[in-house]
């Protein structure tokens, strides 16, 4: 990182952006000690059978999140959840919603106003807030081991671990795990101990053979989209905030190319784990079919993983992919805009190109 590619403005953030973070790292860890204290029974707290619906980012595993999480035998995380991962503020934030539903929901209101406000950047390209269902990468972001770093600190080639858990020495890999799982126990602990934890990571290729040695029974749902149509819709998801954060390194080639090599190691990555995961513990879709027919998709992955489906449910998820079939994306990308072309991409993805009979 040389001086002379930071602008003013990055350099502010810089300078500032550690200093809040250990501000909210340490209250988010004063609360995982009163767990200690006042839930000590979150660490009996079993994570049986989850299931995790992967896939490298744009590739519909938000959508199909957000569709299966309307079953309420799942749990799964919502934004807040994963900004403050404690018992302690699950119980806290419940009570005072309740005070505040007395009062009319005036703080609710103005809390959502101004998360809605500071996500708007992003909200024709990942639609969220703090009380969606999200995926769980705040987790990583607090150990500063999360590809979402480059959001902020568009610099690769020095954060290889954050981008590539599985690489990292084992020790080092055990302490992570034991604090990721702690985690997911105190969720399911906090929001229902019998239900099957959902969870939808789209960054998480980089970590999914620990997560597999963590969670040996884990449930996949990956989901599958063309090279040629992820990488550049991703690319322009980073693009957003780099443009503000750190614009000198968003108008360099190299660093487009970087986030590339990125994901073309995912790809290639996630491919190897296919090998050795047992059929009935994995399940794969391609987004062109979840896109024609997400009815379909969605009870594919139930029949697969042998799950009922509730009438109730079914009646929600016919009505959902009825208005999915209305919707039409605004946004439409290519490898060219940032640099890349498709003979770059097939020839760095060959094996994945034959492996899912894409065309080059």
């Amino acid at each position: 990182m040389r001086p002379k590619n930071i602008s003013a403005s990055h350099l502010f953030f810089i300078i500032v952006f550690p200093i809040l973070f250990l501000i909210l790292r340490t209250f988010v860890w004063c609360g995982r000690k009163l767990d200690y204290l006042f839930f000590p029974g979150f660490r009996k707290q079993q994570v049986k059978a989850p299931v995790f619906i992967i896939g490298n980012p744009r590739s519909g595993t938000t959508f199909t999140h957000r569709l299966m999480s309307r079953n309420d035998r799942f749990t799964y995380f919502k934004l807040v959840d994963t900004i403050f991962p404690a018992v302690f503020f699950y119980k806290m934030f419940a009570i005072l919603k309740k005070i505040d539903r007395r009062l009319g929901a005036p703080f609710a209101r103005v809390i959502y106003q101004l998360s809605d406000r500071g996500l708007k950047g992003w909200k024709d390209i990942h639609k969220t807030s703090l009380k969606e269902a999200e995926s769980d990468e705040m987790l990583f972001v607090y150990t500063l081991l999360s590809p979402l770093m480059a959001l902020l600190f568009p610099y690769f080639e020095t954060m290889p671990y954050a981008l590539f858990v599985d690489r990292l020495p084992a020790a080092k890999r055990e302490r992570l795990m034991a604090y990721y799982l702690s985690c997911l126990k105190r969720h399911l602990y906090a929001t229902g101990p019998d239900k099957i934890l959902l969870e939808k990571v789209a960054l998480i290729a980089g970590r999914l053979q620990s997560i597999l040695q963590t969670l040996p029974d884990m449930r996949l749902v990956h989901l599958i989209r063309h090279p040629y149509q992820s990488i550049p819709s991703l690319i322009s998801m980073f693009a957003i905030p780099w443009k503000t954060m750190a614009p000198k390194a968003a108008k360099r080639a190299e660093t487009f190319h970087a986030l590339a090599e990125m994901i073309f190691d995912y790809y290639r990555h996630i491919l190897e784990i296919k090998k050795i995961l047992p059929a009935e513990q994995f399940l794969e879709i391609y987004y062109d079919d979840l896109v024609a027919n997400p009815r379909l998709a969605v009870e594919q992955i139930y029949t697969h993983f042998k799950l009922p489906l509730d009438v109730m449910y079914c009646r929600f998820l016919a009505e959902a992919s009825e208005q999915a079939g209305i919707y039409k994306s605004k946004h439409h990308y290519s490898l060219e805009e940032f640099g890349l072309n498709k003979q770059q991409v097939y020839t760095e993805l060959k094996e994945v190109f034959d492996a899912y009979d894409f065309e080059p």
